[in-house]
């Protein structure tokens, strides 16, 4: 057994959830709760409709629809399988269940590996968009050859709980019950002098979440550059003579407000959900790497459980934007 599990057992169950505050306890319960209600009936919802509607199966550019199912049954399982325990978890001020059971092992490997898994959801989607806009010479060779979708898609879910099974098999790091966070999380490993190792928090989210937020970033500034590009060419274009305009006009043109409206459409999708991208996610990878060895309490943990919040409203965040820009699901 550990130094830090023993210091742990060691401990009378008052002392648990001394990292945080109590008002930001109830905070974090009320929106657990709130998010596992909202966000498995908004993802639910659009799993029905992208599995239900014809139309949409068969539209040219499926591949798009496949990475969205994706995003919304990670975020389902992590709002089915995760949340409640969060609201319990938070509620109580204490980890709900024996801290040495198998779920206690287990529950990181849902947390980190649905919210991982749909990170990268969100990054294959982005790429997808990127190709299509900017590249789209490209796009037969990416997502029209035969098993690349698939391929894409096992990545996404085949990353997170790789890097999970390194602490989950105590390759790197280990799963158990942190009494200061009343949480079964990622702890660092034990060596056989019964010193503390570096932990494999931190490389895990660099991996998970710093590193496709990067790729994230990259592809939207290209998109937006792409559609300005565009947007330019079509005013040059419309600025044009009536004569010349009407004597070289081609079935391509006369479609040019529509194709201006829908890059319109695609720019503000893009731009949700690049912001709420950010707002959700920027804040706790910071707030990962910079407070994981704090071991004070007080306002290093209120905030850190606040930018964890901000985190599981994705969950809830994720279906509603891309209902909005559903006619653009390919």
């Amino acid at each position: 057994m550990s130094n830090y599990t023993a210091d742990n057992l060691g401990r009378s169950p008052a002392e648990d959830g001394v990292f945080c505050s109590s008002e930001i306890s109830i905070v974090a319960a009320s929106s657990a709760t709130f998010i596992a209600v909202l966000g498995t009936i908004g993802n639910v919802t659009t799993l029905l409709a992208l599995g239900r509607n014809r139309a949409v199966r068969q539209r040219r550019r499926q591949p798009t629809t496949a990475f969205v199912m994706s995003l919304a049954t990670a975020d389902l399982l992590f709002c089915v399988a995760v949340m409640p325990l969060m609201a319990l978890r938070y509620g109580r001020r204490r980890w709900p269940f024996v801290s040495d059971s198998l779920w206690c092992r287990l529950f990181p490997v849902a947390l980190y590996g649905t919210v991982a898994t749909s990170v990268l959801s969100l990054v294959a989607l982005t790429v997808n968009r990127y190709v299509l806009i900017v590249h789209p010479a490209w796009y037969g060779a990416v997502y029209r050859t035969a098993g690349m979708v698939p391929l894409q898609l096992a990545i996404c879910w085949a990353i997170p709980y790789g890097l999970m099974a390194l602490p989950l098999f105590e390759l790197w790091g280990r799963l158990g019950f942190d009494r200061r966070t009343f949480s079964c999380t990622v702890l660092p490993s034990i060596t056989s002098i019964g010193k503390f190792s570096a932990s494999p928090k931190k490389f895990i989210f660099i991996v998970g979440f710093a590193l496709p937020f990067c790729a994230i970033v990259l592809c939207y500034t290209a998109i937006i550059g792409a559609v300005r590009r565009q947007r330019r060419h079509m005013q040059r274009y419309a600025a044009k003579p009536v004569a010349a305009t009407s004597a070289a006009s081609t079935p391509g043109s006369i479609a040019a407000p529509s194709n201006d409206d829908d890059e319109r459409h695609l720019t503000r999708t893009t731009a949700a959900i690049f912001g709420c991208f950010m707002l959700c996610f920027l804040p706790l990878t910071i707030a990962n790497v910079l407070l994981e060895d704090a071991e004070s309490a007080g306002e290093a943990g209120d905030v850190h459980v606040l930018a964890s919040i901000l985190t599981w409203h994705s969950a809830v965040l994720n279906p509603f934007i891309y209902a909005l820009g559903s006619r653009h699901y390919r």
